[in-house]
């Protein structure tokens, strides 16, 4: 499995958001941090989900590894603070936050636990924590990608937790009340020229091409270019939430 520099994917990556709203997404975290006080957001990346919130929350902070990422995220969302720090070591006082949450984030971070417990060291008594990310053990999804990648998905099940395992970590640390739902259902089936020219195919824009060989992602075009078939996805976005008490 290859290892993804953010910096250099950058500028490419907020091509996601353009093909897929997240609108349901985008409720379930306005809902999750209410009248918080206090938000915090690691994996923040370009910013997009801290722009989500402005005006929700009296300080809200983004944490990403990635300097060209904060960078673009200063601009998206210029009223939060900004941390360039890994989520397995926190610059953030203990028991100060009252929300924490991860979109899209948690299989980036090299040591899951270790951010869980980091995350259940910050948050003060009454907080919560929501993690949304994709659960390929499900195994009811059916993704393109998939099917002309093949690697994608053996990486995936590598990189991702399982909701139940993520459920047990969070209540290993000490959170309380925690589930698991659907946050978003993504059904796609998109002509292959116009998949093509709305950059569904970028490898930037998704860590799944990034992440397999060259040579697997050449093949894979190849295959994909020959065919030219229906672009077609059936994802679901989960969300994962905990409280602590």
């Amino acid at each position: 499995m290859r290892q993804v520099d953010y910096d250099d994917v950058a500028s490419a990556y907020d091509q996601r958001y353009d093909r897929n709203r997240y609108s349901e997404v985008r409720e379930t975290l306005l809902r999750f941090v209410g009248e918080a006080r206090d938000v915090v957001e690691i994996g923040c990346g370009t910013g997009h989900w801290l722009a989500e919130l402005e005006g929700q929350s009296r300080d809200v902070v983004g944490v990403d590894p990635s300097q060209r990422m904060l960078e673009i995220a200063a601009r998206a969302a210029p009223m939060a603070r900004l941390v360039r720090s890994r989520a397995e070591s926190l610059p953030l006082a203990t028991a100060s936050r009252d929300r924490i949450f991860c979109v899209n984030a948690m299989h980036h971070f090299l040591d899951k636990i270790a951010f869980v417990a980091e995350a259940r060291r910050v948050i003060r008594k009454g907080g919560e924590i929501l993690i949304v990310g994709l659960d390929p053990h499900a195994g009811i999804d059916q993704w393109w990608v998939y099917d002309y990648f093949p690697s994608a998905l053996s990486d995936d099940l590598a990189r991702y937790s399982s909701g139940a395992a993520i459920r047990g970590m969070l209540e290993a640390v000490g959170f309380t009340a925690v589930s698991t739902s659907v946050a978003q259902h993504l059904p796609a089936a998109i002509p292959f020229d116009k998949a093509l020219e709305r950059g569904y195919l970028d490898r930037r824009s998704t860590s799944q091409l990034l992440v397999i060989s060259d040579e697997e992602f050449e093949a894979g075009m190849r295959r994909i270019t020959a065919e030219r078939p229906l672009v077609c996805a059936d994802l679901r976005v989960y969300a994962t939430v905990g409280r602590l008490i």
